[in-house]
């Protein structure tokens, strides 16, 4: 019974998500440039958070991996 509770929780917020996601799609579509060096890229804006998002993630797992550096004092 435990399992199927939390099955449906877990098809309520995954529809949840999508909801929300899709709306924030729909708010954020007007047209944005970024430009960074000599890359200009014309895009939806929701497509730019969302890649920005990703990359911040992407780097904060990376800098999570790398070895931290040990104090000899401690």
């Amino acid at each position: 019974m435990a399992r199927k509770k939390n099955r449906t929780l877990f098809w309520v917020f995954a529809i949840l998500i999508v909801v929300l996601a899709s709306v924030f799609a729909i708010q954020n579509s007007a047209a944005t440039e970024i430009n960074f060096l000599f890359v200009e890229v014309t895009g939806p804006l929701f497509f730019v958070i969302v890649i920005v998002f990703i990359l911040g993630f992407l780097l904060g797992r990376i800098f999570h991996w790398l070895p931290k550096k040990r104090n000899p004092e401690k």
